[in-house]
Parts: C-alpha cells; structure tokens; sequence
C-alpha cells in the first residue's frame, strides 16, 4: 500500500524525507463535463494510477490537485476553472515547496488536456529554481496504443479511453442510458469554439466515443497502468544512470 503524506506526522515525515523516500508522486486533474461520466473524470483516473504505481516506484503520494483549467467546456454545469496564470504560479510553488524538503524528483500524473501548456511552464520554473527533477505525464496519450489495441479506435475526451478507465473501476458513475450521439463534438482543423457544442471530445471521424463493454474498460485500465508505470521507472531509471 502506498504511503500517503498527509498521513504522516511531522516526525515521521523527517525520519522517512528524503532518507526513504526520494521521489515524490502528486495527482492533477479539474472539474468539468465528461458525456455520461463523473465531472470528477479528470481527477478519479490520475489519482487510481498514482495509487496503484507509486509503491512500484517507491513514491511518497502528495496530496492531489483537483482544480485546473476549464475553457471549451466551462459553461457546462459543474466546471470550476482556475485561471492560467493564476494555476501555473500555485502548481510551481507547489512543486518547489516539494522540493524544499529533499525530494530528488517528482511525478506529477496529469488527468486533464487543459492543464498540459501550463504545467509545462509550472515544471519548468520549480526545476529552473530548485533542481529537483521534474516528469509530468498526460497519462491518455501515452496510454494511446493501449487504447488502440483494446478498442481498436483513439481516444476521446469524456470517450473511449476515460470513459473506459473510469467504468473499470467507478461503474456506478457511468450512465450508459444517458449517452447520445449529439453529445460528440469533433475537433475541426482552423476551428475555435466556446463552448464546445458537446461534452464528448473526438479528434477522429467514427472514432472515440464511449464503449460500455466493462472487460474491455477492465483491459484497458490495465494497460494503461502497466503503461504509465513503466515510462516513470525508465525515466527515474534514466535518471539514475546519467547521475543526475
């Protein structure tokens, strides 16, 4: 079971920082639309991987960001957007107050598309002032050939690969009898919208939207944690070897 740092008293936290654990690990996501699925979407997925990798990569789990940024999808009830400048400066100076106490590196598993510019900016900036290494991953697009194999089609937002992750392990969150076709906005190449005019967000025609068949949704989270932990062990492993 991974160990959870707001669990730890201060003792405990000195006695195991950074003497047993020099890599941090933190969930990121937001809150808005998803089709038929929880508005907590983009926070549920990242903070199962996180828990289920973290002890294979021995990481101390920070507590989760669940406020990000919403644009597109903002005026769909239930979002709660963040604004740009406002999260890269509050995530940067949350990774840096990580690394004040002598973590070596962090993992930040990133659940929303929204936040992926900006976190870039964040990482950056807490490296640039702190040293500690830094891997931010946007978990669906690494997991893309995962989705491919188990479902034969790309991935959409609030589609096949979330709503997929999210039926395998939160099923009652998934309302199947909800789902319609006009929910599916494709993205259109030199097209800028506001709002979207749909919470399910496909980059393929006939491809991306969200498949109930719960073994496959069970295949797919597997694959996509196997994914996601064995980019992070390479990456701490390359680390590692280049002495850095």
């Amino acid at each position: 079971m991974p160990t959870y740092w707001e669990n730890l008293n201060w003792a405990e936290f000195q006695e195991a920082v950074p003497a047993a654990y020099r890599t941090a690990m933190m969930a990121i996501g937001t809150l808005e639309g998803h089709g038929v699925g929880p508005l907590g979407t983009d926070n549920i997925i990242p903070i199962d991987l996180v828990d289920q990798i973290a002890d294979d990569l021995h990481a101390l789990v920070c507590p989760p960001i669940h406020y990000g940024q919403v644009k597109g999808l903002a005026a769909y009830p239930g979002a709660v957007p963040v604004d740009e400048e406002i999260f890269a400066d509050y995530c940067a100076s949350v990774f840096s107050g990580i690394a004040s106490w002598g973590f070596d590196s962090l993992i930040v598993i990133n659940g929303h598309g929204g936040n992926t510019q900006t976190l870039k900016a964040a990482s950056w900036e807490a490296h640039r002032r702190t040293g500690m290494k830094i891997l931010v991953v946007d978990w669906w697009l690494l997991a893309a050939p995962v989705c491919e194999e188990v479902y034969g089609q790309a991935g959409g937002h609030a589609g096949t690969d979330e709503n997929g992750y999210v039926l395998a392990i939160r099923p009652d969150t998934i309302h199947a009898d909800a789902y319609s076709e006009r929910m599916i906005y494709q993205f259109a190449p030199g097209v800028t919208v506001y709002p979207y005019p749909g919470p399910i967000l496909t980059t393929k025609a006939g491809e991306g939207a969200p498949d109930f068949d719960v073994e496959k949704a069970k295949r797919y989270r597997q694959g996509a944690i196997a994914t996601v932990r064995d980019f992070c062990r390479s990456t701490l492993d390359g680390w590692d070897a280049m002495g850095l």
